[in-house]
């Protein structure tokens, strides 16, 4: 299975966002598929499978790969998903494209730490 969007902000779709997190994440809501390897599943749906079908040369991560990847700041699929983790780098070529900034909580709680991690 595989999750597709051909829609970025068009005159059929305005909501298009090329996000294919947010793929994942509409696609895991209208299958139901909540379960731990169900989300895996859809993460998979937007990510290798796809590549999978493209016949892809030089896609993954391994020795010769292409060095194209989107480095998430999540631990595994499922926070990627649910979290919609923030894209910390987009390298193309082994070249950084766009990078941002460590996604951080500031708490203003009496008693409480300052910060959080929601990966913890």
């Amino acid at each position: 299975m595989a999750f597709g969007q051909d829609c970025t902000l068009d005159p059929w779709y305005p909501l298009g966002s090329g996000d294919m997190l947010e793929v994942a994440s509409m696609g895991l809501h209208v299958a139901q598929m909540t379960g731990q390897d169900a989300m895996r599943a859809c993460f998979t749906a937007v990510t290798d499978t796809p590549a999978q079908i493209l016949g892809l040369e030089g896609y993954g991560l391994h020795v010769g790969a292409k060095a194209d990847f989107v480095w998430l700041q999540a631990r595994d699929a499922v926070e990627a998903i649910r979290l919609r983790a923030a894209r910390r780098l987009v390298v193309r070529g082994g070249v950084v494209l766009a990078e941002a900034p460590r996604r951080e909580t500031r708490l203003y709680l009496e008693g409480r730490p300052h910060s959080t991690d929601l990966l913890r």
